[in-house]
């Protein structure tokens, strides 16, 4: 088995509904398991319900309820699968992926890439967190693939371990987590950075020439980090689950895509009657 794919979820039914939607469209043959840990306040419970009846069976979705958020992710990650690759749930895919994972993990091996990421490409210019510009560095082009020095990048270009779009050697990003401590998806993201000081088996990245994926920062469901969110478009969690409770989805084709600058960029949602499954 090649990769599987573990979504972190808090309080957001509505906004996983869309990312869903965007790996349906988008993301080709890169996912062989998709997995969902999510978490939800009492009131958002109804929104997590829905998502699994109106979801197509056949595709295989597995939900798992955070009981022990480290406990539970490292069960999680499957040592069959070669690769794994996290999301959070404010992410959607823009642009179709056309290579296979046979393809990426090939490359992978043949270029010592540490991970493989699908938020980055030449067009990563902005940290819509840090409100910064940056621009990439020297990179080496394969086909429709870059790989580059991470230690040598600026900005979202310097940042190899995020849990959020990076494909992973299951081996590899399993035996970091497990010497390392982590309570939800923010703490593990900033405390794998320690191993940019300790040592990494590689210094290499690689990605798509474009990136295929963008968060999207328009609210905030963590209480660890303050991330920036919400400047242009915020809509609350609540506000999202009452629509998504009323029978309204966020419509994935009237998202504007035109100008992805960076790993995180603010979208506008527009909403659409939920028809049925993913829509």
């Amino acid at each position: 088995m090649d990769n599987q794919l573990i979504i972190f979820s808090k309080n957001r039914a509505c906004q996983l509904h869309l990312l869903l939607d965007s790996i349906y469209e988008r993301s080709g043959h890169i996912f062989d398991s998709i997995t969902i840990l999510y978490k939800a306040d009492a009131k958002y419970e109804n929104g997590y319900e829905l998502l699994k009846k109106y979801l197509n069976r056949q595709r295989g979705i597995k939900f798992k309820r955070e009981e022990n958020f480290r406990n539970d992710t490292l069960a999680l990650i499957d040592d069959k699968y070669e690769c794994t690759t996290f999301l959070v749930d404010d992410v959607v895919f823009f642009d179709d992926i056309k290579s296979n994972i046979e393809n990426i993990i090939n490359y992978m091996n043949e270029k010592n890439v540490l991970c493989f990421s699908l938020r980055v490409g030449l067009n990563s210019t902005y940290s819509h967190p840090a409100n910064t510009h940056y621009e990439m560095g020297e990179y080496e082009v394969n086909g429709g693939l870059i790989n580059f020095n991470f230690r040598k990048q600026k900005g979202d270009l310097g940042y190899p371990l995020s849990v959020d779009g990076h494909i992973f050697k299951t081996s590899m990003v399993k035996d970091l987590m497990t010497k390392t401590s982590f309570y939800n998806p923010n703490t593990l993201e900033a405390n794998l950075q320690q191993y940019l000081r300790i040592g990494l088996p590689s210094d290499i990245m690689a990605s798509f020439t474009h990136s295929k994926m963008v968060s999207v920062p328009v609210n905030l469901v963590n209480d660890t980090f303050n991330n920036r969110h919400g400047i242009e478009f915020y809509i609350s969690e609540e506000n999202l689950n009452e629509k998504y409770l009323n029978g309204e989805v966020i419509s994935y084709f009237d998202l504007e895509f035109g100008n992805i600058n960076g790993p995180h960029k603010e979208l506008e949602y527009k909403f659409k009657k939920r028809i049925s499954g993913l829509t």
